[in-house]
C-alpha cells in the first residue's frame, strides 16, 4: 500500500472513533450499523465504507464470473478500507433473480452486483424483468471476454470461411451447441447468420458442459459459448477454437482471428462488472471505481484473471455505462432478426 493511500486509511480511522465518541449516547437508544439498518449512507462520505459491503453474484457459484469477483474482494476491500466484500451468489432466471436483488436495495454503497452482459443488456428485452438498465448505476467494468466457436480438433474446417463456405453449400447442414435461444453464444451465432448471409441450426442445451459433450459425442458440430467453457478439451488436444466471435483476445485463443479480422464486421463480448443501485452517490460509485482500477493494475492480479476465460479491462463509470447501452441495442437488433421477439 502506498504512503499516501497508509495516511487515508488512518485518517479515517481516527475520524470514526472521534465521531463515535461524540455519539455513545445515540447509539445506546438506536441500532446502527454500516449503512445504518434504514439503508442511508453515513451522513459524513468521509465515513465510507463503515463495514462490509455485499456483492451479489446473479450466477453458481465456481462459474467464470464468480471467480472474477473472488479475485478481486480482498485487494478492493483492502484499496477501501472496509472490512471486507462478501459475496452472496443469487442465482436464476438468467441472472435475473440476483440483479433485481440489486436494484431493489438501499444505494447507499453497502449493496453492489457483479454480473456478465445478459441481466443487462438482454433479459430486459423480453419485458419479464421489472427493471432497465437505466434502473441501475454502472461502477466499473472489470472483464471482457469474446464469444468464441469450438469444433471437434480433427474438423476439417480450419477457418471460418471453411464452415461459413460449408453452410452456403448445404443451408442449414451445420449444428452448433449453445446454452439455449437468446442467450449470448446464440445471439453472437445469429449475428454471425447475417453479417455472412448464412443459416446455421441451433441446437440448445441446459449448461456449457452439455454443449461441449454434445459436441465430443458428434451430437453437434461445432459449439459457442464462452472460452472458459472450452479450456479443458482445447488444453487436452480434444478440442479446437476455430473462430473468435468478439473482439478481444485471451489465454487459449490468442492466435484466434475475430470475424472482423476475418472480414465480417461484427462482434460479440460479454462485459462483466459492478453494479449498483440507482442513485448511488457520485463519491461513492468514484471510490469504488478507483479500488476496482487500482487492484487490476496488479500483473500477479491479472493473470490469475486471464485464467477465467476473460480479459481484464478496467472502465470508469461512464465507459462502462456506454458498453451497457451499446450491447443493450446490439442484442435487441439481434433479437429482432432472430424473431425472439
Amino acid at each position: 500500500m502506498s504512503h499516501t493511500s497508509s495516511r487515508r486509511q488512518l485518517l479515517r480511522v481516527a475520524t470514526r472513533i472521534a465521531a463515535a465518541l461524540l455519539t455513545v449516547p445515540a447509539a445506546a437508544s438506536c441500532a446502527v450499523g454500516p449503512g445504518g439498518l434504514s439503508g442511508s449512507a453515513p451522513a459524513d462520505p468521509s465515513l465510507y465504507p463503515a463495514g462490509s459491503i455485499e456483492v451479489v453474484v446473479p450466477y453458481e457459484a465456481g462459474g467464470a464470473t464468480d471467480q472474477m469477483i473472488r479475485l478481486l474482494t480482498e485487494p478492493v476491500a483492502k484499496r477501501l478500507g472496509a472490512e471486507a466484500l462478501v459475496v452472496l451468489n443469487q442465482p436464476g432466471g438468467a441472472g435475473t433473480i440476483g440483479t433485481t436483488r440489486v436494484v431493489a436495495a438501499s444505494p447507499d454503497g453497502y449493496t453492489l452486483g457483479f454480473v456478465a452482459g445478459g441481466p443487462l443488456t438482454v433479459q430486459p428485452h423480453y419485458g419479464r424483468t421489472i427493471y432497465s438498465p437505466e434502473d441501475l448505476t454502472p461502477v466499473a467494468r472489470v472483464g471482457v471476454a469474446p464469444i468464441v466457436l469450438a469444433v471437434p480438433a480433427d474438423s476439417a474446417w480450419r477457418t471460418i470461411d471453411d464452415l461459413i463456405a460449408s453452410v452456403r453449400a448445404e443451408p442449414g447442414s451445420v449444428r452448433y451447441a449453445s446454452t439455449g435461444a437468446g442467450n449470448p453464444a446464440n445471439l453472437a451465432m445469429e449475428r454471425l447468420d447475417v453479417a455472412a448471409g448464412i443459416d446455421t441450426t441451433q441446437v440448445p442445451f441446459e449448461s456449457s458442459a452439455e454443449s461441449v459433450t454434445a459436441l465430443l459425442g458428434g451430437n453437434v458440430e461445432a459449439a459457442a459459448g464462452v472460452p472458459s467453457g472450452f479450456a479443458s478439451s482445447v488444453r487436452s488436444g480434444d478440442l479446437r477454437i476455430l473462430a473468435n466471435l468478439g473482439s478481444v483476445k485471451g489465454e487459449g485463443y490468442e492466435n484466434v482471428p475475430t470475424l472482423r479480422e476475418s472480414g465480417y464486421d461484427v462482434a460479440t463480448n460479454i462485459t462483466s462488472g459492478l453494479i449498483a443501485p440507482k442513485g448511488l452517490p457520485d463519491t461513492y460509485r468514484d471510490e469504488i471505481a478507483t479500488a476496482v482500477r487500482d487492484a487490476l493494475n496488479d500483473p500477479v492480479l491479472r493473470e490469475k484473471f486471464i485464467t477465467t476465460g476473460a480479459v481484464p479491462s478496467f472502465g470508469g463509470p461512464e465507459e462502462y455505462a456506454a458498453d451497457i447501452a451499446r450491447e443493450y441495442t446490439e442484442a435487441g437488433e439481434a433479437l429482432h432478426a432472430a424473431g425472439l421477439l
